[in-house]
């Protein structure tokens, strides 16, 4: 082959070699934006539980010193809830909406899940075993938020889930060999997930 034949293979394997990296970029930055859909909502759900925990404190069906306890716990998750955002190591999130604010500060996300594992326990101490909860959930003072708190708990776990399977994804993505050495994640940090204990009350 001649030097314009060379030329040509050799723009040719540039090109497809530039379309692979762009593809693979993209992929990066979609599974990034999805951690930050999926870190949204589950701030959403912790939020959600802590209200309903709030409310059942105040509902008057609990023992008044449960119901102290129960309301200072969930009170703190619930201060919580518009500064510590769930942190998963991700840079430049959006300076306004749910996402805005976000404590990127060490310790912030092992503090946050502390405190909503506090609260899981709290609420499992509290209400019982099923029969119980049941009792709980007859009175006419709390059969309301029994239901929204259930319903936010197990929601709270399913969202969880999804962020972490998602950032798994993304931990993945970017040990591959190609990603690292063209740096094509740029500057954001390595997302972690968010441990807490959400168990449901069991029987």
């Amino acid at each position: 082959m001649g030097l314009t034949e060379w030329v040509l293979v050799a723009v040719a394997v540039l090109a497809v070699v530039l379309v692979v990296l762009w593809r693979q970029a993209v992929r990066v930055d979609r599974l990034h934006r999805t951690v930050l859909r999926s870190r949204a909502t589950l701030e959403a759900q912790l939020a959600r539980r802590a209200a309903a925990a709030i409310e059942l404190a105040a509902s008057g069906a609990l023992d008044p010193a449960e119901a102290m306890i129960v309301s200072d716990v969930a009170l703190r998750a619930s201060d919580a809830a518009p500064v510590d955002l769930v942190p998963d190591g991700l840079a430049g999130s959006p300076e306004t909406g749910p996402l805005a604010g976000v404590d990127d500060s060490p310790g912030a996300g092992t503090n946050r899940g502390l405190l909503e594992s506090e609260l899981s326990r709290t609420l499992r101490a509290v209400l019982g075993p099923r029969s119980e909860r049941d009792e709980l959930a007859a009175d006419p003072r709390a059969a309301g938020v029994m239901t929204q708190l259930h319903q936010s708990w197990y929601r709270l776990q399913l969202a969880r889930r999804f962020h972490n399977s998602h950032v798994e994804q993304v931990r993945r993505l970017r040990a591959d060999a190609v990603v690292r050495v063209f740096h094509l994640a740029g500057r954001a940090p390595l997302p972690e997930p968010f441990d807490m204990d959400d168990e449901l009350p069991g029987d």
